[in-house]
């Protein structure tokens, strides 16, 4: 392509504009891989921190409920029952697209500091495992003491 052209008596040089326009490019593509990492790294945290929030709030079980203190545990252990059923299937659902967003990161050699696609499978795995506790033995434990 050439840098110079001649139109008429006119003589227009290209080159200062095609290195900014590249570096307008470069600085929007940068922000957006930026924007994508940060948003998944984000996302996973998140989803690490409702794990460790449900299986902390899951770990000890209200005996009876005649007590105000095992009343106040039965309700903590229900809303976090309540949070696994609806946030375990959206947040399953959004894995797949946290997985293929990393790769293409990956495949344009985005910058990563660890290695974030074991991190999403571990906390799918994780949040499954907890899910399956919570809404299975630990169900059945406090179905008996609500009233």
């Amino acid at each position: 392509m050439k840098t110079t052209i001649d139109i008429g008596w006119l003589r227009v040089n290209s080159t200062p504009l095609i290195r900014e326009l590249q570096k307008t490019v470069s600085e929007w593509i940068d922000a957006y891989t930026s924007f994508l990492l940060s948003n998944c790294i984000i996302e996973i945290n998140n989803i690490q921190r409702f794990i460790d929030e449900v299986q902390s709030g899951i770990k000890v079980l209200p005996e009876g409920s005649e007590t105000k203190r095992e009343k106040e545990l039965l309700m903590q252990v229900m809303t976090h029952l309540r949070d696994v059923k609806m946030i375990k299937d959206r947040t399953l659902e959004e894995i797949e697209p946290m997985k293929q967003t990393i790769m293409l990161l990956k495949k344009h050699q985005v910058k990563m500091d660890e290695d974030f696609l074991v991190k999403l499978e571990n906390s799918k795995t994780h949040l499954i495992e907890v899910s399956e506790k919570a809404l299975g033995p630990v169900k059945e434990a406090i179905l008996p003491l609500q009233n």
